[in-house]
């Protein structure tokens, strides 16, 4: 189990609240499969499709839109979804913090421990 939580910098309430999701690996991922599997799990989870809605926002903004009824995770293509997820962070649209410590790279090794929390921050770009 991880706490996973998605904002946008700027924003004093979280876009997605923190909630649990079921994610127990024996030994350290890259951050690439974390990432692939938390939006995995939040699309098979799809409880709420508003809250899916706003969490994809997060980490794919430009995929979302693109999908013809993204609010209701049946017609989301997951792979697409888990590229544009990939290519964002690789494009610094967004970070991600596990517990204190911000990552980077998507082949930095994440330990996962029953107590982790899983930040995703959106970056909003200024206007010019």
């Amino acid at each position: 189990m991880m706490l996973v939580e998605a904002r946008v910098l700027g924003r004093s309430r979280a876009v997605v609240e923190p909630h649990e999701l079921t994610y127990e690996p024996h030994q350290p991922v890259p951050l690439r499969q974390l990432i692939a599997d938390v939006v995995r799990g939040e699309v098979g989870l799809a409880v709420d499709p508003d809250r899916l809605r706003r969490f994809l926002r997060v980490l794919a903004a430009d995929q979302i839109e693109r999908q013809p009824d993204g609010s209701h995770g049946r017609s989301i293509d997951v792979d697409e979804v888990v590229r544009s997820a990939l290519e964002g962070f690789d494009h610094g649209f967004y970070y991600v913090f596990i517990g204190d410590q911000q990552y980077e790279n998507l082949e930095q090794l994440v330990r996962i421990e029953p107590t982790t929390r899983v930040r995703f921050v959106r970056l909003v770009p200024l206007a010019d």
